[in-house]
């Protein structure tokens, strides 16, 4: 094995945040940006919550300037350069990537069409195939088969609901768009360009594994040698497994090892084709220092372990925490300010008035409040959410009208 690099927090704090494309953000262009970072970081997560917007287009809005939801949109359903598929659970990611997952297909069939809990679901495969093919791209609520089933995610459920999914997780439809949250589905092959439709299977278990380990810590930039969940959605994988994995991809050269300074028990990797980045970010950054709201789901936050060693940030997305025991709020999102996580935010978008409001907000520890730097850059940045959100207003809620400079930078954003 390589002797690990040896490097500083702040130079692992300016490499995961440039490979992340956060220092500074909102420097991408356009659906051209959208789809260089998606290509860039391999995937971003796809959940349905939408507070202030689902997190792939907040995950987005941090890094592309000026960004609209239709940019992602017409990538995905008009352009199909992306695809509305399954890599960290829900997930978008490029269009070329299609042939790489035939393992994970193949493999996600299998455990659906063998399974005796979706046995009703499997006996209408056939049957949706044959409508999807006469009718054109179907969403399940289109079937008119009533038959039930016990789901575990779900409780009971339409049989071809899970039929949907056995169909969509094997590959033989995918995302051919979305109403809503609704996902409508179409026969990948009318869909699919035929060169993208034959597999590059991988030839065991292991080999697809050391594939899609190094494709995750391309998403994640510096991952932590602890198996969480930024693992999350590899077929088959173990704690065990995936460390393994990690290993033969150092023995091979693929992934190197990392120790930071003053984390000396704790253990890092990045890919090699990263090591020129991470190397020019031991130069201090002479970027003037911006700030952005940073998505629960965010790349940036896949590796909390990681997070907490770098930031001193612990953080913890309470959205399944019960409200009397929430500690910071339902959908509290990271405020970053150049290299540093200096604060969380609760937003709300109140459609109705179309006013962006800032429920509350919570500094961290050491944080000079006063410092005009940082108010000027967090007004901008409350600017940008507010164009993002096609918001007419933005304004603070109770509980964050007492932090007196914050109540500056938004009176300052609402005249701007």
């Amino acid at each position: 094995m390589p002797d690990p690099i040896v490097i500083s927090k702040a130079q692992a704090r300016r490499f995961l945040l440039g490979h992340l494309r956060l220092l500074p953000p909102r420097k991408l262009q356009g659906k051209e940006g959208v789809l260089d970072y998606v290509r860039h970081v391999n995937c971003i997560q796809y959940d349905p919550i939408n507070i202030v917007g689902q997190n792939p287009h907040l995950v987005l809005q941090s890094r592309v300037r000026n960004y609209k939801s239709g940019m992602l949109k017409a990538l995905l359903y008009e352009d199909r350069k992306l695809i509305d598929g399954f890599d960290k659970q829900m997930s978008i990611y490029p269009l070329e990537d299609w042939p790489d997952f035939s393992y994970y297909r193949k493999e996600m069939a299998k455990r659906y069409m063998q399974s005796s809990q979706t046995a009703a679901a499997a006996r209408l495969v056939d049957q949706v195939k044959r409508q999807i093919k006469k009718r054109g791209p179907l969403s399940s609520i289109d079937l008119e088969d009533d038959t039930r089933m016990d789901w575990w995610l779900a409780g009971t459920v339409r049989a071809v609901r899970i039929t949907m999914d056995i169909l969509f997780y094997g590959g033989e439809t995918v995302v051919h768009h979305r109403t809503g949250t609704r996902r409508y589905f179409d026969l990948s092959q009318r869909v699919l360009p035929a060169k993208l439709r034959k597999p590059r299977p991988h030839s065991s278990h292991e080999e697809y594994l050391d594939w899609h380990v190094l494709r995750r810590a391309g998403g994640v930039g510096l991952p932590h040698w602890r198996v969480s969940e930024k693992y999350g959605g590899l077929v088959g994988w173990s704690g065990g497994r995936v460390k393994a994995a990690i290993a033969r991809l150092e023995k091979r050269g693929l992934l190197l090892p990392v120790k930071i300074e003053g984390l000396e028990r704790e253990k890092f990797h990045i890919r090699r084709q990263d090591l020129p980045a991470l190397e020019a970010a031991a130069r201090e950054s002479r970027i003037k220092p911006a700030a952005a709201f940073i998505a629960p789901l965010d790349n940036l936050m896949w590796d909390r372990k990681l997070i907490a060693l770098l930031f001193d940030f612990h953080y913890v997305w309470e959205v399944y925490i019960p409200a009397e025991k929430r500690k910071h709020g339902y959908y509290a999102m990271p405020v970053l300010y150049g290299e540093r996580l200096i604060a969380r935010m609760d937003p709300e978008f109140d459609r109705a008035s179309k006013t962006f409001i800032i429920k509350s907000w919570w500094w961290e520890k050491g944080v000079d409040k006063k410092d005009e730097a940082m108010l000027a850059a967090l007004q901008d940045c409350i600017s940008a959410f507010g164009r993002y959100l096609d918001a007419d207003g933005i304004r603070l809620g109770e509980n964050a009208k007492k932090e007196t400079g914050l109540a500056r930078a938004v009176k300052r954003a609402n005249t701007a």
